[in-house]
């Protein structure tokens, strides 16, 4: 009889430890992704909800005359939790207020625009609504400055005859009729032949003028005549 000797060799089975852990991180990453994806989702889909009105805002002003008055943009949500809302813009001349604060249903934004400075003509700007960390919208804003209507003040004037006694003591040339604003300060001459008056004209209207008259020769010019004859012009 013949004895056969068999030997068995036992291998022990293990599970690897890091495909385990490998497979935990994987699934843990999927379900944070998840979640992840889920919160852009619905947060997207609130964003569906938010309205703005209107969806633009117009302003007109004249030049060089007092700003516009100010509009409003009313932000509305279909959501009873509190979100963040702000609001900016890319202009100098456009201010919203506030420009920061919470918002749950309903919240309205004041939007004001200042001219000073600006020329006449059409500006365009945009105002930025944001509504939490995700929803953002945009108020196209639009700014026209009309040239000044208003004509600058017309000056009035008008003419006055000056008239004065020859003078017979001496042979004369001719004369000069001086004119001004204040008691001996003369602005303006005016020198004529040896007549006895002149017309002086561009006077304005509502101001008095002060003139005096001297006579002249070939020898030299006599002094002005004293005092000053004062007219106010009417």
């Amino acid at each position: 009889m013949r004895y056969f000797l068999m030997a068995f060799h036992h291998t022990t089975l293990t599970c690897p430890t890091t495909s385990f852990s490998t497979a935990q991180r994987l699934w843990k990453n999927l379900v944070i992704t998840a979640f992840i994806c889920l919160g852009v989702a619905s947060e997207g889909l609130a964003c569906h909800s938010v309205t703005l009105k209107p969806t633009s805002l117009t302003y007109y002003a004249e030049y060089g005359k007092v700003n516009p008055a100010n509009q409003t943009i009313t932000v509305s949500r279909n959501s009873s939790s509190t979100a963040t809302l702000t609001a900016s813009d890319n202009a100098t001349w456009l201010v919203e207020s506030p420009t920061s604060t919470s918002i749950t249903t309903s919240k309205t934004i004041a939007a004001s625009v200042n001219i000073s400075g600006l020329s006449a003509g059409t500006r365009n700007a945009t105002t930025t609504i944001k509504v939490g960390s995700w929803c953002s919208y945009t108020v196209p804003v639009t700014l026209i400055i009309s040239p000044s209507t208003t004509s600058p003040p017309t000056t009035t004037t008008k003419s006055a005859t000056a008239t004065w006694n020859a003078v017979t003591s001496t042979p004369i040339t001719g004369y000069k009729v001086y004119v001004g604003e204040a008691p001996g300060q003369y602005s303006q001459t005016i020198t004529v032949g040896t007549v006895t008056s002149a017309t002086v004209n561009s006077l304005t209207v509502g101001k008095t003028y002060y003139f005096a008259v001297s006579a002249y020769n070939s020898a030299g010019e006599g002094p002005p005549s004293s005092p000053d004859v004062i007219k106010t012009i009417q």
